[in-house]
């Protein structure tokens, strides 16, 4: 990696098609939501961000393969990021990276509604220099009620490579899911992603959304229900959850794309009152950013969606 003199390090990455006329500010958020908004219109004012290498402002319109260099400040997360002791399950560490198993019913990182007991708050707490990086080193993010794998990048030189190749689709992420409904075959659904059209807490198929792609392939039917591996090639918010519900096979425990619980038979007690979708990041496969060596890890199903299987295959 190249060596800025101040900062001793920077972030390059190239605009992508579908973010071609649109703002600089708004690209780059759109492409590298590891920054917000506000801080990225903040840095181009103070020359941090550059546009094929040049001094350039918030308004400019972006064409394909421009080239957008950022020099991030220090302590960039100092007063937004809140250490606290918060449990972090370790499942891989080394010197650059970090991969640890997410729990069910914790954020990943702060926003506007929610500013402590995420994720990141316990990762700064437990690693103090991960506040001078975007996202507290976060690669990429889980729902909420998402259990599993997530890879935190250790220092600038991972974070950039680790973000590069998540743009680029060279990591690998599958997950374990209970659906509604016997899917009957392995398969492909691409269908484009966007912010619902009028409740704007939700995600849902559009034509004029982002590409999103999931590939699917049927471990066990039961009577009324699949347990499913799904292997995300892009990775929209909700986009499993939303793609599922679209093809008539929502998650179970989904409150906000999944089935009515009233339409569930009280027989099935522990799938009715399931509390969260039920979806687990189960693997990952990744080249490592420092040694190149191609990494897999793997989660354990967590206890509740283990009770979850026994209540489904019980109710056959």
């Amino acid at each position: 990696m190249k060596k800025n003199s101040k900062n001793n390090n920077f972030i390059e990455y190239i605009i992508s098609e579908e973010s071609k006329g649109l703002r600089l500010d708004l690209a780059i958020s759109n492409e590298y939501d590891q920054y917000s908004r506000s801080l990225i219109q903040k840095w181009i004012k103070k020359e941090k961000i550059l546009l094929n290498g040049k001094i350039t402002k918030a308004k400019e319109i972006l064409n394909t393969n421009d080239k957008v260099t950022i020099f991030p400040e220090e302590n960039i997360n100092a007063d937004v990021i809140i250490p606290e002791n918060i449990e972090i399950n370790v499942n891989y560490e080394d010197d650059d990276i970090l991969v640890i198993n997410k729990n069910s019913g914790i954020v990943v990182h702060p926003a506007e509604s929610v500013k402590k007991g995420t994720i990141a708050n316990g990762l700064v707490f437990k690693y103090p220099e991960l506040v001078n990086l975007p996202r507290s080193g976060l690669i990429h993010r889980l729902d909420k009620d998402t259990s599993g794998l997530l890879i935190i990048a250790k220092n600038l030189k991972s974070f950039t490579f680790l973000t590069k190749i998540l743009q680029e689709r060279k990591i690998f992420k599958q997950y374990i899911a209970f659906v509604h409904g016997r899917v009957m075959k392995n398969d492909t659904i691409s269908k484009p992603i966007s912010r619902h059209r009028t409740n704007r807490k939700k995600m849902s198929v559009n034509i004029d959304g982002k590409e999103a792609i999931t590939e699917y392939e049927v471990i066990k039917n039961y009577n009324s229900y699949t347990k499913l591996k799904i292997n995300l090639i892009t990775g929209r918010t909700h986009q499993i959850r939303v793609h599922m519900s679209y093809l008539g096979y929502p998650l179970v425990g989904d409150q906000t794309y999944g089935i009515n619980s009233n339409k569930i038979g009280d027989q099935d007690s522990i799938i009715k009152n399931f509390p969260r979708q039920a979806l687990h990041a189960q693997k990952i496969k990744f080249n490592h950013p420092i040694t190149g060596e191609y990494i897999t890890l793997e989660s354990e199903l967590p206890k509740d969606i283990l009770i979850l299987e026994k209540e489904i295959i019980q109710s056959e």
